[in-house]
């Protein structure tokens, strides 16, 4: 097996989470935090700006072209934040991630024991400038083949932090939903 377990939509356990949860692609780097650093920790967002702002699009009297032409430039605009971003996310590596507003779930080649304090730096596709710095404890870390499924609990978390995963996790479910939809039809 080169990945997770996923969650079955049946499970008893689902509807005892305080958080929706959703598997998905997220550039992630996980590090352990000595004990000595812990006390000056705290959840927090870098924003990097990544190019001047430009003037809004003029309006076009064809509707559906107009609508078009925002989604393109919308897609067009977050592709170039990502590239001008790009250098703080060398650091970090694209790894499939379980995550909710109450922690997340990573195949890791490092190894955690339980109790562990892990900083997590982490980007959304949703807030493309940002990076979270999130803090958690490690709820288990099991052997999968060459890696470790490592689950972290979050306990030092921003509210405005857990929104944006919050905000990620509705649109995620949103796109998984529009497949399931275009499949049936």
């Amino acid at each position: 097996m080169n990945g997770f377990k996923e969650f079955e939509e049946d499970s008893p356990f689902l509807s005892m989470r305080e958080y929706a949860r959703v598997t998905g692609y997220l550039t992630v780097n996980i590090r352990a935090v000595p004990q000595e650093e812990r006390q000056q920790l705290r959840s927090r967002i870098v924003v990097e700006s990544a190019l001047a702002e430009h003037p809004e699009m003029p309006e076009i009297e064809d509707q559906a072209l107009s609508d078009c032409l925002k989604i393109l430039n919308s897609k067009l605009d977050s592709i170039i934040k990502m590239l001008a971003f790009d250098s703080k996310s060398k650091e970090m590596d694209l790894l499939k991630v379980n995550i909710s507003g109450g922690g997340l779930r990573v195949l890791s080649t490092a190894s955690y024991v339980r109790d562990d304090f892990v900083e997590i730096k982490l980007m959304l596709p949703t807030a493309v400038s940002m990076i979270f710095y999130i803090y958690g404890k490690v709820v288990s870390c099991e052997p999968v083949g060459e890696s470790s499924e490592l689950c972290v609990e979050f306990t030092d978390i921003d509210d405005d932090i857990r929104e944006q995963i919050e905000k990620y996790v509705f649109h995620k479910q949103r796109e998984i939903l529009r497949k399931k939809r275009s499949h049936t039809d």
